[in-house]
């Protein structure tokens, strides 16, 4: 396997750190919820995310195929959010904001250092 290239480094840290504030923000959410309420249930599904995303982001620091696949398949699902989302009122500037971090995940997941290191 080769090197980590940095692009991978930075999507795998950001993984983390987003995965560890929503689970942060979960539990905060689950217990202001009372454990039984429609934003507990919320904030139980919101934890799983958060968990999945912490896994997804181990799995692109050792370079696991599947790991870039999930993250390929939020990004591009979170670009096609933020055009649907100019069709509810939204402005294309603000479509283009919501959209950049996730073009940049992309862009640093599938450059050629990055494609080796996943074995693709």
């Amino acid at each position: 396997m080769t090197q980590r290239p940095l692009g991978v480094t930075l999507v795998a840290i950001i993984a983390w750190i987003s995965g560890f504030l929503q689970i942060i923000g979960s539990i905060f959410v689950i217990i202001a919820g009372a454990f039984i309420t429609w934003p507990a249930i919320l904030g139980w599904i919101s934890l799983i995310i958060g968990i999945v995303t912490l896994a997804v982001g181990v799995g692109l620091w050792r370079g696991n195929h599947t790991a870039r696949t999930i993250a390929t398949i939020v990004f591009i699902a979170n670009i096609v959010f933020e055009v649907l989302g100019m069709f509810n009122g939204e402005s294309a500037w603000s479509a283009i904001g919501g959209s950049i971090l996730s073009i940049i995940g992309l862009i640093l997941l599938y450059t050629r250092s990055a494609r080796a290191y996943f074995g693709s």
